[in-house]
Formats: C-alpha cells, sequence, structure tokens
C-alpha cells in the first residue's frame, strides 16, 4: 500500500486531522492512524491485529490509503474521460429568447431579440425523443434573457416533452434559470405543471445595492421588494429557490444585511450561494475593474459561509464544502447543450448569442454539435498541464473553467487552491459543535 497523493494533514485545535481530494473524505484522526501512515511503505496486512486491519480498511475507504499498483493520476483521467464522454441521457439548456426585461451591468449577452423558432422547437422534441426512446434520462433548464418573457411557449414545449418522456418512460427533469421578476400564482401552478422544480433567482443585496444593480430596462423601479415577495411566494408553494448573490469589489461588504432581510422574511431555507462576477465577454468588459481575483473571491467566500452558519442558513454542502469532479461542467460533456432561439448550439453558457461560438445548429443534423471548437471543450484537460497535475487538489479543480482555460490558454485555478483549509477548519468546528449537542464528542474516523 502507499499514502493517496491528495492527502491534506493539519493540525488544528490540538487535533490531527486528514483529508482526501478524490473521495472528500474528511477525519479526526489519531496516533494509531500516524502510525499506519508512517510505516505504510512496509505495512503487511496479513501481520497486523484485527483493530488496525479495521483501520486500514476504513483508511482505505477514504482513500487516504491505496494500494501499490493504483496509479491515482490515471484513475482521475479515467474518471474525467467517463463523465466527459458518456453518451447516456441528454442536458439541453434551452433559451426561447434572449430578450431581457433587465439591464444588469456585469451581464455577458449581448443586447439579442427573437424568439424561438417552431423549426427549432420540433428538432428540441425529435432530438428529445431519439434519446427517450432509449429510456435515457432528459434534463431541461429553461434559460435567457429572461425565460418567463416568453412562458407560454415554455408551457406548451414543457406539456410536449413531459409527454414523450412519459411515453418513452424516459426520466424528466427541469429547472429554470430567472430574475423573478415576473413570478405570479399562475405562473407557480404552470410552473408545477411544467415539473420545473427548482429556481435560480439572483439577489445581488440588500435594497440598494440590488436595485443599482438589477435594474430593469427603460425604468427607474425598484425590483428588490418584488422579487423578495415572489421568492417568499416560491417557497411557500414548495418550489426549490436556489438565490445566487453576484460578488465583486461594490458589493462583498454589504451582504450580511441582506441575510438579516431574508431571516426577518422567514427564508432562512433557501439555499444561498455567490457567485463570482467575471469579464467572461467583450459585453461585460467594462465591469472588470471591479471584479475579485480568484484568491479574493475564495477568501470572500469562506468569509460569507460563515456569515451563513451563525445566522442559521445552511452551509456545509458543494459549493461550501469540496467536492471531486469528473467532467468540469456542461462545456466538456458529450451530451449537454445550450440552444438559442434560432437552434444554434454551445457548449457553454458564456458563449451563448455570439453565433461565431456555435458548434451547431438544432436544425442541421449533420452538424449537430460538431465543430473544432466542441473538440476543443471536449478535450480540454487539466491533465496536459504540469501545474495541475503536481497540484494537490486537482479531484476538487480539474482544471478550472473550460472556457476561461481555452480562452488564457492556462488553467483557472478554483477557490479551493486557496481557501481549501480554512473551509476544512469550518466543516470541523460545524462538525465538533453538533456532537457536543447530542452529548458525545468521539469522532468517527472517517466522516465526510
Amino acid at each position: 500500500m502507499k499514502a493517496s497523493k491528495y492527502n491534506v494533514f493539519f493540525n488544528y485545535k490540538g487535533k490531527d486531522l486528514a483529508f482526501n481530494g478524490i473521495t472528500s473524505a474528511f477525519a479526526e484522526v489519531d496516533e494509531d492512524f500516524c502510525k499506519v501512515m508512517r510505516n505504510i511503505d512496509s505495512l503487511n496486512v496479513d501481520n497486523v491485529d484485527k483493530k488496525t486491519k479495521k483501520l486500514i480498511e476504513e483508511m482505505k475507504l477514504g482513500f487516504f490509503i491505496v494500494d501499490k499498483e493504483v496509479d491515482e493520476l490515471n484513475l482521475l483521467k479515467f474518471n474525467s474521460l467517463s463523465g466527459k464522454f458518456s453518451s447516456h441521457g441528454l442536458v439541453l439548456t434551452i433559451a426561447p429568447t434572449l430578450v431581457c426585461n433587465f439591464a444588469c451591468p456585469y451581464c455577458y449577452e449581448g443586447s439579442q431579440n427573437g424568439v424561438i423558432e417552431k423549426e427549432v422547437i420540433d428538432a428540441i422534441y425529435a432530438r428529445v425523443e431519439a434519446i427517450a426512446k432509449k429510456k435515457e434520462p432528459i434534463s431541461i433548464t429553461w434559460y435567457g434573457g429572461e425565460p418567463l418573457l416568453v412562458k407560454d411557449i415554455i408551457w406548451k414545449m414543457s406539456e410536449k416533452l413531459i409527454e414523450i418522456c412519459k411515453k418513452r418512460k424516459a426520466p424528466y427533469s427541469s429547472y429554470m434559470i430567472s430574475n423573478g421578476y415576473l413570478i405570479n400564482d399562475n405562473i407557480i401552478e404552470q410552473m408545477k405543471k411544467a415539473q420545473i422544480t427548482g429556481i435560480q433567482i439572483t439577489v445581488d443585496g440588500p435594497p440598494d445595492i440590488h436595485n443599482s444593480r438589477r435594474k430593469l430596462k427603460n425604468s427607474s423601479e425598484p425590483t428588490f421588494n418584488v422579487i423578495l415577495e415572489h421568492i417568499k411566494m416560491l417557497t411557500n408553494a414548495g418550489v426549490s429557490v436556489n438565490v445566487r448573490v453576484n460578488i465583486d469589489k461594490t458589493n462583498q461588504d454589504d451582504l450580511e444585511e441582506l441575510l438579516d432581510i431574508f431571516i426577518e422574511e422567514g427564508l432562512q431555507d433557501c439555499d444561498i450561494a455567490l457567485g463570482h462576477v467575471r469579464d467572461y465577454t467583450t459585453a461585460c468588459a467594462a465591469i472588470s475593474g471591479t471584479c475579485l481575483t480568484t484568491k479574493e473571491y475564495a477568501e470572500e467566500s469562506h468569509r460569507y459561509q460563515n456569515v451563513l452558519l451563525k445566522k442559521g442558513f445552511t452551509a456545509v454542502e458543494y459549493p461550501y464544502y469540496p467536492g471531486a469532479k469528473a467532467n468540469y461542467c456542461c462545456a466538456d460533456s458529450l451530451t449537454a447543450f445550450v440552444v438559442d432561439p434560432q437552434g444554434n448550439l454551445y457548449k457553454c453558457w458564456n458563449d451563448i448569442g455570439n453565433a461565431k461560438r456555435r458548434v451547431g445548429n438544432l436544425k442541421e443534423e449533420k452538424n449537430f454539435g460538431i465543430s473544432n471548437l466542441f473538440f476543443e471543450y471536449l478535450l480540454w484537460s487539466p491533465f496536459d498541464k504540469q501545474t495541475c497535475v503536481d497540484c494537490e487538489v486537482l479531484p476538487l479543480c480539474m482544471g478550472g473553467c473550460p472556457y476561461n482555460g481555452l480562452r488564457n490558454k492556462k488553467p483557472d485555478c478554483e477557490k479551493w487552491k486557496y481557501n481549501l483549509l480554512d473551509v476544512l477548519k469550518t466543516r470541523y468546528d460545524i462538525y465538533c459543535t453538533q456532537e457536543e449537542k447530542e452529548g458525545k464528542c468521539e469522532h468517527c474516523a472517517i466522516c465526510k
């Protein structure tokens, strides 16, 4: 046996702690654990007592130790390739319009007109039918622009997509990304019929901050109170709401006030996650001076996690606790595409609306996703970069965002490079507090 390359050991509050990047296993360890690690090269499992043998089994389960013949880098490569090139199912992000009723200063989409064409809708049905015939899962995300500007199209399309999947006995799921301004009781009822079980809505801070950033087009009417009321309506109706807070230098000090408002409104059950504002495209290049670096964002993310926890919000799972990746996102996944109203296919949400970045068109079956850019996204690999190969957080990062990696011709390191130890210490404090409340302070050998 041998020690995993992706172990992180540190001492905190007088305790020895161990984390493994491949499994995300996190353990409080004792002298027996440390003794196994010190003697791992010469240890013979057949010659140890039962207690040590059980400990070794647990250490292998957490991947703190692995068999000598295991090449962990090849294991990560295999997992990555399996994720990238799995042909199972279909994941479509559909923008039935790129028109938006908001004019957010950091938006990476340019101004776009038009509504999804009937020929494109029929092509989506045909593509879903082809996959559903194999009883493989269909996952739809409604996107924009603002998708609820064309809500009737979404309801009609959803009805047909659900019908196709039900007929073929294929699993179906759907989600929505919206600014939340147009929500009403009828829309919520229609969302449920359309099996849209969750929605992401952006709130960028307390009212003064949010209203200066999340603006209506051609109107000075504030949007904060309207959106907050709509979030309450959604949660009361049982629709899962993920609140995204886009963070940069202009609002990083105002987020605690936002949380206090959510508490006053009884919205502690909402999942709240930070979004890192970045100058992805020329459409949002003007805000580059206010963007946080990845290191700065990592520090703010951890600080914000502690504020969330202090105020009673849930912030212990991903993205606040590290999880190993296979492929990174839809951009480097074989079966995932973003569809614009003209049927153009993209691999990354940042590319939508820029026809030069399309990888095909739904109306042209022979060109479904096949282009040089398609291959560049799919073949983007951290294993070609020595800095990634040598990095202990590689399983958590996998080279970072493929869009930025291709654009900058270098890996786009994730926040875990800068805040992993701080996050693990916070997780340990949470675990200890829970144990103390339950009247037991002994820790299991492996606690994820």
